[in-house]
């Protein structure tokens, strides 16, 4: 009797001891996933902010460019929110009032550089520009655009006909 004592009370501890190491694990990996799903999204919004800074220099160079009689390039200046000058770049533009971009991956980058005048990364990751033809996309060159992505995902669409920005 004394050895089947022995044995139920040694199954018990050993069900005691895996029971402990379950929810020990099961806790950890709650812990570890709602970490990861409550940490912020650094790379998306900085994308999103870069491609809505964009669209509005896009919009600022078009009024420029009407107003200063539709010239092939003009001198867009940046100021910030007290009025401050804090860049100023040229911009080549097209016939259509946009900047021009040539169409393949440097006219991209160019534009980016043109637009935005800021390193080609997002917190440690890298932008990279890709040119998609239109003809190629839907068979109208109208549709060609300016893809900016980050490797591990977020991105934007610059259609270079029209200067409509589409976040993905």
């Amino acid at each position: 009797m004394s050895s089947q004592s022995e044995k139920d009370n040694n199954l018990n501890r050993w069900i005691m001891q895996i029971s402990v190491v379950v929810v020990f694990t099961s806790l950890m990996s709650f812990a570890i996933w709602y970490l990861h799903e409550s940490e912020p999204d650094l790379a998306g919004t900085t994308m999103e902010m870069l491609a809505d800074r964009m669209a509005k220099n896009v919009v600022g160079a078009k009024w420029q460019w009407e107003a200063e009689g539709r010239p092939a390039r003009i001198l867009q200046v940046i100021y910030d929110e007290q009025g401050k000058e804090v860049d100023r770049r040229p911009i080549a533009m097209s016939h259509l009032g946009l900047p021009r971009v040539e169409p393949d991956k440097k006219g991209c980058n160019e534009l980016w550089r043109a637009l935005l005048n800021v390193p080609m990364q997002v917190t440690e990751y890298k932008v990279f520009a890709e040119y998609y033809s239109g003809e190629q996309l839907t068979g109208n060159a109208l549709d060609s655009t300016c893809r900016f992505r980050v490797s591990i995902g977020p991105s934007f669409d610059y259609k270079i006909y029209t200067g409509q920005i589409k976040k993905n």
